[in-house]
């Protein structure tokens, strides 16, 4: 073999030793971090749950279940009335050992119980969102989504329901309001729903700057 191409097989090869060492270490201390903050976590004490942001469901949503209720909507009913008599709290950006941090390793199911009701009002606000839509009571689909928006939806659906409404009203200047709440949002769904709500946009929009124009 040429001396040349052995000593640069030598050389890479003592290279990739060198990275494969030196990610070894950098796994193993993010490894360590992080059971050493999920033990912490594990002994934290119960806290007061009081200051957490809890979600009041308005009487227009319950104003929304039709009456006499049709078959397909029973099961909406029943989430809708469980939501009723139990918290719900939008705590989807915030990971289980952060929540034991601050709260208590005791309060985790509680808590995840809360998290639950919210994604279970989500998916209520949707399904009456779209049998309202479909059967043309737009004010009322308006209103569910609206409130669904309020309290950090990341549905792509509702976004994309409630921005159609507002572009056949004629109130696309509203389609920056979207954008804004869709700016706030800390999840994977973020990107695609403003990309989805800019393409609508139109460019010689005279409306207001969006937060996300703002910090861009």
């Amino acid at each position: 073999m040429n001396i040349a191409i052995l000593a640069s097989v030598i050389v890479f090869c003592i290279w990739l030793a060198y990275e494969i060492r030196k990610h070894n270490k950098q796994d193993k201390k993010v490894l360590d971090s992080f059971w050493e903050k999920e033990q912490k976590a594990n002994a934290t004490r119960a806290k007061s749950l009081d200051s957490l942001n809890y979600i009041e469901i308005p009487e227009s949503v319950y104003n929304a279940l039709p009456s006499p209720l049709p078959a397909d909507l029973e099961d909406t009913a029943k989430l809708l009335q469980h939501l009723k008599e139990n918290k719900i709290v939008n705590l989807s950006h915030i990971t289980n050992t952060d929540l034991k941090l601050k709260y208590g390793a005791s309060n985790l199911d509680t808590l995840s119980a809360y998290d639950q009701n919210y994604i279970t009002l989500l998916r209520v606000l949707q399904t009456l969102s779209d049998y309202h839509y479909e059967r043309g009571n737009i004010d009322t689909a308006r209103t569910l989504l609206e409130f669904a928006v309020s309290i950090q939806s990341d549905n792509i659906g509702t976004y994309k329901m409630l921005a159609k409404i507002y572009c056949d009203s004629g109130e696309n200047a509203k389609l920056d309001y979207l954008i804004s709440a869709a700016s706030l949002l800390p999840g994977l769904t973020q990107k695609p729903i403003l990309r989805f709500l800019k393409s609508l946009r139109p460019e010689d929009t005279d409306s207001e700057e969006s937060i996300l124009d703002i910090l861009d």
